[in-house]
């Protein structure tokens, strides 16, 4: 099996967007108040009270985010290298 540095580099941008995208969904998820499960009084943090964190929901926007990353890092990959080999045959024939 063949694999040239296109293939290479689109993998790379696959993993690359896909453990960004993870980490950005599950802050996402915890910055927007979607996965936080408020117990009072929570607005007095400082005396007394406690918030936690739903681990479902935070690793459902990761998942989510992990995808969105993969197809999002693999496409930009994908252009980059679909230019630099046009570059290439248009400087080098």
């Amino acid at each position: 099996m063949k694999i040239n540095k296109t293939t290479l580099d689109v993998s790379k941008g696959i993993l690359k967007g896909a453990s960004k995208g993870g980490l950005i969904g599950g802050a996402a998820a915890v910055a927007t108040g979607a996965a936080v499960i408020v117990s009072a009084p929570a607005w007095l943090p400082l005396l007394g009270g406690t918030m936690a964190i739903s681990a479902a929901t935070v690793a459902v926007w990761g998942a989510v985010g992990g995808c969105v990353g993969a197809a999002s890092g693999g496409a930009i990959e994908y252009v980059k290298g679909k230019k630099r080999d046009k570059d290439f045959e248009k400087h080098f024939g």
